[in-house]
């Protein structure tokens, strides 16, 4: 079916963006010109009232972000409180496991290294659900900054959450706190991106049990591993009309029936 945009979330972008002069070259004169650009600032994450790591994102939405990083760390499975003290985003939650350390990731974000279960759902989606998730992704920070990733959350055919930050990892982890912390089955959502999708991109999807991801972007070779492993489809380069499907097409329907192509 073709899934409605109807927003449940409606993004509020003035705190994430402010103006700035350049002097830019047109055609063959420079000219003073006055555009928006994206701010960006760090927030320490804390969960139980013990830091977990920096992470550099921008100004809006801090509850979900912070809920976010925990679940899609795979550090708690439920979030009891989030608090926002300044750039201090303070989670509590029952922690279920604990990270040796982090490592940044390909993606920018900070890593747990942590992944959970398999994926179990049975959340399916067609070519013109790919299509109508990808449109979903386009930006109004990014329109009027040109400096920012966006990630969108389907559920029961409609778009429940977006968000734009100038971190595309931070963008999943706020479409995830947003779904915990309105108590919506992550098992049953799709999850719309605008950014590339190597192993820390993937493993976040894995923790919060999101079954199925489409990005207008590439994979890597350990993404598209792990996407396997986990039992999550891996939908990806969607443009125009066509797309790839990397890992377990069972749940796109008609991509059953391949036909043999070589260009």
């Amino acid at each position: 079916m073709l899934y409605s945009l109807t927003m449940a979330k409606i993004e509020s972008i003035e705190n994430s963006k402010t103006t700035c002069e350049a002097s830019c070259f047109v055609t063959d004169h420079f000219e003073k010109r006055t555009g928006d650009v994206c701010i960006e600032e760090v927030v320490r994450i804390h969960l139980n009232d013990k830091f977990l790591t920096n992470l550099v994102a921008s100004p809006a939405q801090y509850r979900e972000l912070g809920a976010g990083f925990v679940i899609s760390g795979g550090l708690a499975q439920h979030i009891d409180d989030v608090r926002v003290e300044g750039n201090d985003i303070l989670v509590y939650a029952r922690q279920s496991a604990v990270s040796a350390g982090y490592i940044t990731e390909s993606s920018g974000g900070a890593s747990t290294g942590i992944i959970r279960s398999k994926i179990s759902s049975s959340c399916t989606i067609d070519e013109k659900g790919v299509f109508t998730v990808i449109s979903g992704i386009v930006s109004e920070l990014w329109e009027k900054t040109g400096g920012a990733h966006c990630s969108v959350l389907f559920s029961g055919g409609e778009l429940i959450a977006k968000s734009s930050d100038v971190g595309r990892h931070n963008t999943v982890d706020k479409v995830i706190g947003w779904a915990v912390l309105n108590r919506v089955d992550l098992s049953s959502c799709i999850l719309g991106c605008t950014g590339r999708q190597p192993v820390g991109m993937i493993s976040k999807a894995v923790n919060a049990g999101i079954p199925i991801v489409v990005s207008k972007a590439a994979t890597t070779q350990e993404g598209i591993s792990l996407a396997e492993r986990a039992g999550l489809t891996l939908i990806c380069r969607v443009k125009g009309d066509r797309f790839c499907v990397y890992t377990h097409p069972k749940r796109v329907l008609g991509a059953g029936q391949v036909d043999s192509h070589n260009p």
